[in-house]
Order: C-alpha cells, then structure tokens, then sequence
C-alpha cells in the first residue's frame, strides 16, 4: 500500500515568482526555471487556442457584458482572465470583446478562449509545482 506525504515545507518566494510569471505570460514561469521545450509546448499551446478562438470568432467574457450574460459571465470571464496579458491587452485594444453570433463558429472560438485560458491555470500550478519541488 502507498504511503501519502504530505509536504512540510512551506513553498518559496521562487515558486510563487514562477506560478506568477505563469499567468502573465504563457510558458514564462517554465522559461524562468530553465525548462524551455516544456514552457514552449505549454505557451504555444495557450497562445494557439487564444488565436483559434479569436479568429472563429469568439469572445472574452468578463465585467464588460455582465448585463448580457449574467451571473455565468463571471465564471467565464474567469476562465478567460487565465491567459493573463493576452486577456487584459486584447480588452485594453479592445479585440474580441464583440460578440458575433451571426458566424455558425462563434461559441466554439467562445470556448476555445475559455480553455486557452484553464489550460493556462494549469501550466500555472505545474510551473508552481516544479519551482516547490513538488515535482520534476
């Protein structure tokens, strides 16, 4: 039977620089601890599916269209809010804050940026992770 450990340790400032790093810029926190074909695969990953949902027209949810959506806008917003500056430039520049329900490809481009961003979370937690030496 396997034993569970539970760690002792409290993580650095190093994780949390990594983990940060992680949100702001796809693949940074990974590029910041040396692990450059892991936080290429994780970034150009994100990067991807943020420019496929752009271009099949989808949308960033969040504060902006809260009356139209409701409270799900929140929920998604937050999962957009993952892809950090890719999120907060394109609502500065004002790109992909429109909806376009007319084109037939408009919620799946919705949904690509949503996952562009959970997936960014996630490479979030592992850059977290690898800095805490919870992981390899």
């Amino acid at each position: 039977m396997a034993e569970i450990r539970i760690p002792t340790e409290k993580p650095g400032v190093e994780a949390w620089l990594a983990g940060a790093l992680a949100w702001v810029i796809p693949g940074a926190g990974h590029f910041y601890q040396g692990h450059l074909v892991r936080g290429l695969l994780l970034g150009g990953a994100v990067l991807a599916m943020y420019l496929v949902g752009w271009l099949l027209g989808g949308h960033l949810y969040g504060l902006h269209n809260v009356a139209d959506t409701g409270f799900l806008a929140y929920v998604f917003g937050f999962c957009d809010l993952g892809t950090g500056l890719l999120y907060l430039s394109s609502l500065l520049a004002n790109i992909a804050v429109t909806d376009h329900s007319q084109l037939a490809t408009s919620e799946y481009g919705d949904r690509f940026l949503m996952v562009a961003g959970l997936l960014n979370y996630l490479s979030m937690l592992d850059a977290f992770d690898v800095a805490a030496g919870r992981k390899k």
